[in-house]
C-alpha cells in the first residue's frame, strides 16, 4: 500500500511539471509543501510500525531536507520571506520548479528505500570479532598529537578557519575521527542491552585514554565554533546507545533538536576566523550578543534552509548557459578516498579548480574570480549539474533503496554495514547541504580501519 502511494504521489506531482521559468505560485508551493508534509508522516508512521528507534539516518536525512527543500518555499507561500530575501532568490522564477523537483525526488526516495522489506532481525548480535585495541589507541595518540601539531595556533586560540590547515592536519582529523567512531561503536558493542548508565559512566570512565583526547577533541571544535564535528560525536553516541542499550523515542529526538539548534545557532554567532580579531569574551556570549542584534531571533534553522538557494543558481544556469558536467565533479571525491591521490589525479587530469568538487563550481558560477566565500551545494544540486533532472529522480530512488538496504544489514547485525550506516546517519544533514557522495570517503575510511584492527573469531 505505502509502494502505491509513494509511486502515486510521484506521478501526481511529476504530470502538474512547471514551466522552468515562471512566476513565484503561492498556491501551487503550498500545495506542493502540503503533499511533501502528507508523505513525510506517512513515511515516518511506515518505519514506525517496523522500528521504534527515532535515532535514525532517514528520520534526520528527512528532517534535513524538510529544512533545506521547503521550509524558505512555504514560508514565502504564506507570506513570510527569508531575512536575506536578495541573498536567498537567485532567480524568484525558478522557485516552482525547484520546489516541483525537491517533491517528486523525495517521492522517489521513499519508493526506493520501502522497496527494500525490513526484515525483522534483533539488533545486538553477539561478538564475532576481537579489536587490537593497543594498536587502536597508539593511532588514537599519533593521530590526535599529528593534528594538535600541524593544525595551527590560529585554531588552537579559538578560530575555525580551515583555510588556514595544512594538507597533514586535514589527514591527520580524518583519521583522528575515524578512530573515535570506532572507539565509540566498539565500545558500545560489547556493553550488555539493557545495562544501566550508572555502569555505562563507570566502564567509559576506566578509559583513561580515550576520554582524555575525545574530550579535548570536542573541547577544541566547541571553542573555535565549529559544529559539525560535536553534532557527529553526539549522534554516533545516541545511535550506538540506541543500537545496542535502549531505543531513543521521538520526544527525546524532538527536544534535543531543539537544544541543539540554539546553541548550534549562538556557536555559530559568536565563532570568527581570525583568532586575533576575537574579544575576550567566550564563544557562547559573543553568540548571544550577536543573536540580539540580528534578525534570526527565533528561526534557528533558516542558516541550514538557505542552502536551497544552490538549487535555484544550479537550475538557472545549468543546461542553459553551462552544459552537464556528467559526473566530473565527483572525481576529486571518489579519488580523495585514497591518501593524497586527490590532488595527483586533479592535477594530471587538467581539471580546474572550479570542476573539482560541486561547492566550487557554484562559488565559481556565483562569485567568478572575485571569490569572498564558499558558496557550498545541496545534494539535488550536485546531482543535477552532473546528470540533470531524469538523474536526479533516478540516483535518488537508487539512494533510497541503498538507504534502506544499510539498515536491512544493520538490523541483521551485520558490523560492517553498521559502520557504513553509522557514517551516513552522522552526515545525514550536512549531505542535504553538500553532496550525494558526501560520506564516501568517511565509509572507505572506516571500513579500512575496522579490517585493520580487527580479527575474526573462528
Amino acid at each position: 500500500m505505502f509502494n502505491v502511494i509513494y509511486l502515486f504521489s510521484a506521478i501526481l506531482v511529476f504530470i502538474l511539471v512547471p514551466d522552468k521559468y515562471s512566476t513565484f505560485n503561492e498556491s501551487y508551493n503550498l500545495f506542493l509543501s502540503l503533499i511533501y508534509i502528507f508523505l513525510f508522516f506517512l513515511f515516518l508512521f511506515q518505519q514506525r510500525l517496523t522500528d521504534r528507534n527515532w535515532l535514525r539516518f532517514d528520520v534526520v536525512f528527512l528532517i534535513g531536507y524538510t529544512i533545506v527543500h521547503f521550509q524558505i518555499p512555504f514560508l514565502a507561500s504564506i507570506g513570510i520571506e527569508p531575512s536575506r530575501p536578495n541573498f536567498v532568490w537567485i532567480n524568484k522564477d525558478v522557485v516552482n520548479y525547484a520546489t516541483w523537483m525537491s517533491t517528486v525526488a523525495i517521492s522517489l526516495w521513499m519508493l526506493g528505500y520501502s522497496c527494500i522489506v525490513n526484515k525483522n532481525a534483533r539488533y545486538h548480535e553477539p561478538q564475532n570479532f576481537i579489536v587490537n585495541y593497543n594498536l587502536l589507541d597508539l593511532l588514537l595518540v599519533v593521530s590526535f598529537s599529528g593534528f594538535i601539531l600541524t593544525v595551527g595556533n590560529n585554531f588552537l586560540r579559538g578560530a575555525y578557519n580551515v583555510d588556514s590547515w595544512g594538507t597533514a592536519a586535514t589527514y591527520f582529523l580524518l583519521i583522528l575521527e575515524i578512530l573515535l567512531y570506532l572507539k565509540i561503536l566498539y565500545f558500545f558493542k560489547e556493553l550488555q542491552k539493557e545495562l544501566s548508565l550508572k555502569k555505562i559512566l563507570k566502564k567509559f570512565l576506566s578509559n583513561k585514554l580515550f576520554i582524555f583526547i575525545l574530550f579535548t577533541y570536542i573541547l577544541l571544535f566547541f571553542l573555535s565554533g565549529s559544529r559539525g564535528e560535536i553534532l557527529r560525536i553526539f549522534l554516533l553516541i545516541g545511535f550506538a546507545y540506541s543500537l545496542y542499550i535502549k531505543k531513543i523515542s521521538f520526544k527525546f529526538v524532538i527536544v534535543a533538536i531543539i537544544l541543539g539548534s540554539f546553541v548550534f545557532t549562538l556557536m555559530g554567532l559568536g565563532r570568527g576566523r581570525e583568532a586575533a580579531d576575537l574579544s575576550n569574551k567566550n564563544l557562547i556570549t559573543r553568540g548571544y550578543e550577536n543573536l540580539k542584534e540580528s534578525d534570526k531571533t527565533g528561526n534557528f534553522t533558516e542558516e541550514l534552509a538557505t542552502s536551497v538557494r544552490i538549487q535555484y543558481r544550479a537550475i538557472d544556469t545549468v543546461p542553459q548557459n553551462h552544459p552537464y558536467l556528467y559526473g566530473l565533479t565527483y572525481i576529486g571525491t571518489i579519488s580523495g578516498a585514497v591518501p593524497f591521490a586527490s590532488g595527483f589525479v586533479i592535477k594530471n587530469l587538467n581539471i580546474p579548480t572550479c570542476y573539482t568538487g560541486s561547492a566550487s563550481f557554484f562559488t565559481c558560477i556565483g562569485q567568478g574570480t572575485n571569490i569572498t566565500y564558499g558558496e557550498g551545494s545541496e545534494i539535488l544540486s550536485d546531482i543535477y549539474i552532473n546528470f540533470s533532472l531524469f538523474g536526479v529522480f533516478l540516483i535518488m530512488f537508487l539512494f533510497g533503496a541503498f538507504t534502506s538496504k544499510a539498515k536491512n544489514g544493520v538490523l541483521k547485525g551485520s558490523f560492517n554495514y553498521i559502520l557504513v550506516y553509522s557514517i551516513m546517519l552522522i552526515t545525514a544533514l550536512a549531505m542535504n547541504r553538500g553532496t550525494i557522495l558526501y560520506a564516501f570517503k568517511d565509509i572507505i575510511y572506516i571500513l579500512f580501519m575496522h579490517w585493520l584492527l580487527s580479527r575474526k573469531l573462528k
